[in-house]
């Protein structure tokens, strides 16, 4: 994530906006809620009813159909959108794992933003830290700010704590992002997020997963004498067999799959953002459009072409 906003990786960031509404939104899809009335959109004209407002009156029409007619009005719902990137000192091991989760979330916050949504952006590990809302892409720098200045806590998740301090807030309802290697106390993720997922879910708001996945976790030919290290700084000193390794690596594939296909079970939003990528491909799968895509890739030299 570049930090100070710098106009280039600004300009980047709206071209990579304008590339996923053109193909459909992705993870930033929305369906504006119409509202009945109120609003400035004329939806049409309708009979004259005793305690309308004169001034809704379309007097042209009046004047060559001689009866009173008055302007019906519309709108849209205000979209509010919540950004809850993890700060979990799961996150917290590589720096490019750490500036991939913030680069992800940039993303998002700016796309957003630039489709007129209220972003609210937070951390969480077994609290939650609220920033204040933000509205208008040319306030994206702020978000990158915080979350610059903001460091991982040494604290393994508990989202479920973390759900019920984000309902305590009394947010008005609208789309959650969570941004995370969804990594938990519990050995599967439905044990850990499960509870919380469905709280939210119960309250009305729509939520979507950003899976963060560091490849370096696999451990792919990481046998013989190797130096186990935890969060915590405990070290110890472990022969690993290549039986080991493939029965820890079978648990961990396993493990993401289980979010993938906990995602697909309950009708989630999900993409997976891998932690290596390059800048460019890391925002595209963050927004759900993969860089392979045979719709993204002519967008994705043009936007190369403009960028450099």
């Amino acid at each position: 994530m570049t930090y100070p906003w710098k106009p280039e990786f600004e300009k980047r960031l709206r071209l990579l906006a304008r590339l996923a509404m053109r193909v459909g939104g992705g993870m930033l899809a929305y369906r504006p809620q119409k509202l009945p009335a109120g609003g400035t959109e004329m939806t049409g004209l309708r009979d004259y009813t005793t305690g309308d407002d004169p001034k809704r009156v379309d007097w042209n029409i009046c004047a060559r159909h001689d009866e009173l007619r008055t302007r019906e009005y519309g709108g849209t719902a205000v979209r509010y959108a919540y950004l809850l990137v993890d700060g979990s000192n799961a996150v917290s091991v590589g720096k490019k794992t750490l500036e991939a989760i913030r680069t992800s979330a940039v993303m998002l916050a700016y796309g957003l933003l630039y489709g007129g949504a209220v972003v609210r952006v937070g951390t969480f590990a077994r609290t939650l830290s609220l920033f204040p809302p933000v509205m208008g892409r040319q306030r994206a720098g702020r978000i990158a700010k915080a979350l610059a200045q903001t460091a991982p806590k040494d604290e393994a998740t508990d989202f479920s704590a973390v759900v019920t301090a984000f309902l305590n807030r009394n947010v008005p309802v609208g789309d959650v992002y969570l941004v995370s290697d969804f990594f938990g106390a519990a050995e599967t993720f439905a044990g850990g997020y499960s509870e919380g997922l469905l709280q939210l879910h119960r309250k009305g708001y729509r939520v979507h997963l950003i899976h963060l996945i560091v490849p370096e976790n696999r451990a792919d030919g990481k046998t013989g004498d190797v130096m186990i290290t935890d969060n915590r700084g405990y070290r110890m000193a472990i022969t690993l067999t290549e039986r080991d390794l493939h029965a820890y690596q079978k648990l961990y594939d396993g493990y993401l799959e289980g979010v993938k296909k906990y995602s697909t079970d309950h009708g989630l939003r999900y993409t997976r953002v891998w932690a290596n990528a390059p800048e460019e491909t890391l925002c595209l799968a963050a927004l759900g459009l993969p860089a392979g895509s045979a719709r993204v890739n002519p967008w994705a030299e043009y936007i190369t072409k403009k960028t450099s």
